[in-house]
């Protein structure tokens, strides 16, 4: 496993109560009334007001595994379609996405570059068929304890040697120690770490990132 050597700073800016609602642990009724009420405003905030990075992050390093354009690939939490668009601009056409919230989805359904759309609960069992090359999963890890350990049901979605490529909000990764219970999840459920780098979130409120690149253990039986 390949770690950055810098180290998550500390904010310089007062947090913006519109991100300080979604900083915590919450059920998932109430991050998904959250995001009801946020679908009109959510790209123009995140994008212009808080100069949100990670999806362009993710999908670069996403490119790098995934060089051929017929990859199919899985975006959990796939919210607005923001990571959907970047994808879809790359060449990717076999693109599917997930997420909590419908407000969300109908946004993303408009975009017009996914496949199929459907509902999905992190925190509950995915039914999910075993096709995709890699699971993308980009501002949905943050400040809650479970979502390190929730993370290895989208491995249930990937083909053997497929990739799953996820950010972690860096203030959440420091807040609730990410690192440690993703070494504690790896060691339960035995995936293999990759790389944890340093990456750009949420530059206009001084809040980096990191970025995960993991991938499943094969099973005997594969």
């Amino acid at each position: 496993m390949t770690k950055s050597s810098s180290r998550t700073t500390r904010n310089s800016l007062a947090l913006d109560p519109r991100l300080a609602r979604n900083y915590g642990e919450k059920n998932s009724d109430e991050v998904r009334f959250t995001y009801r009420d946020w679908a009109d405003t959510y790209d123009s905030e995140l994008l212009d007001e808080f100069g949100y990075q990670a999806p362009n992050a993710a999908v670069e390093t996403l490119q790098k595994h995934l060089p051929s354009l017929d990859s199919v690939i899985l975006d959990m939490g796939c919210g607005t379609g923001l990571v959907g668009e970047l994808l879809h601009s790359l060449g990717y056409r076999h693109l599917d996405g997930l997420d909590l919230s419908p407000e969300m989805l109908e946004k993303a359904k408009a975009r017009g570059v996914y496949r199929t759309l459907g509902e999905a609960d992190l925190t509950e069992t995915l039914e999910i068929e075993q096709i995709y090359d890699a699971v993308i999963c980009v501002g949905v890890f943050s400040h809650q304890r479970s979502q390190a350990f929730d993370l290895v049901k989208l491995f249930a979605g990937l083909k053997p040697n497929g990739v799953l490529v996820a950010t972690v909000n860096g203030k959440g990764w420091r807040d609730i120690g990410w690192e440690t219970l993703l070494e504690q999840s790896e060691r339960k459920h035995g995936f293999q770490i990759e790389e944890i780098s340093d990456i750009p979130y949420l530059t206009r409120q001084d809040i980096p990132g990191k970025l995960l690149i993991i991938r499943p253990k094969l099973s005997k039986s594969r």
